[in-house]
């Protein structure tokens, strides 16, 4: 067997562990689940000078490779439906460590979990989600759902539904990722959401020309006056950050405030009450 060959051979059979591992996870149903794990990226409240918001990833730690990326396991998870089972992993440990800082006396506005289009066209993902938030002993609004664009009229169908049911009891929702999908500006305004999150490539292309950067800047100020917030994704540097704030920005998120960390150490960056 050649190098090549080795390669490909080792490459498959840890495709093969993930996929065990992963169908394992969504028969067991395990909520607790230790091998799903909750990291965070902060997120910085302009208009509050502080910490208050974060986003929750998933990470994936099996014993016999360590560490997995979501870029490893994602679509492998999406493509043998076993995605809803790790976002209610997810949501439920994002629900009990915002309890854990609520009691320590830690200011928390909300923490965002990320749901695929296709988990929310199950009957009982409104219900399921509540409950996961409800049995935890949190305030709705301390949580919110982050979903990406789509350009599916079924899709839409539901989402508007989904969303505005949810948005009754509290729960945020972003646009994830605005400037890489369709954006049907119709689409966009007649779904409630309540965040807007520009993309990276938005903010390397309002740093790379005046042009864009009027562009970029006209599309914030629209959705702010429509009483969107407007959150910057990928700021890395001072000009970014900057650049973001003559923009229109409320929240900003980027490695120039922090990567992803585990969510217990959300600590070091939210403030404790004033109180």
């Amino acid at each position: 067997m050649n190098e090549f060959d080795e390669t490909d051979s080792t490459a498959a059979r840890k495709q093969q562990y993930i996929l065990n591992e992963l169908k394992d996870i969504h028969q067991k149903n395990d909520l607790n689940d230790e091998r799903i794990l909750v990291y965070c990226q902060p997120v910085y409240n302009i208009r509050n000078k502080c910490y208050d918001t974060a986003e929750a990833l998933m990470r994936l730690k099996l014993d016999k490779i360590g560490m997995v990326f979501p870029d490893q396991f994602i679509p492998i998870a999406e493509e043998n439906n076993y995605i809803h089972t790790m976002s209610r992993i997810i949501l439920h440990k994002t629900c009990m460590q915002v309890k854990t800082l609520l009691s320590l006396g830690f200011t928390v506005k909300r923490i965002s979990v990320n749901f695929a289009i296709s988990e929310m066209h199950d009957a009982g993902f409104c219900s399921e989600v509540k409950d996961i938030i409800s049995s935890s002993g949190i305030p709705y609004e301390k949580i919110a759902f982050e979903l990406t664009e789509t350009q599916d009229e079924d899709d839409f169908k539901i989402l508007k539904s989904k969303i505005e049911e949810l948005q009754e009891q509290g729960i945020k929702f972003y646009l994830d990722d605005f400037g890489t999908g369709y954006s049907n500006f119709l689409r966009i305004m007649e779904l409630p959401f309540d965040i807007i999150k520009f993309d990276r490539s938005l903010v390397i292309a309002a740093m790379n020309s005046i042009k864009s950067e009027t562009i970029v800047s006209y599309l914030a100020h629209m959705f702010s006056d429509m009483n969107y917030s407007v959150l910057y994704e990928g700021i890395e540097t001072e000009q970014d950050e900057q650049k973001c704030m003559n923009m229109c920005a409320k929240y900003l998120q980027g490695y120039k405030y922090s990567r992803p960390i585990p969510i217990e150490q959300l600590t070091e960056y939210f403030q404790k009450d004033a109180s």
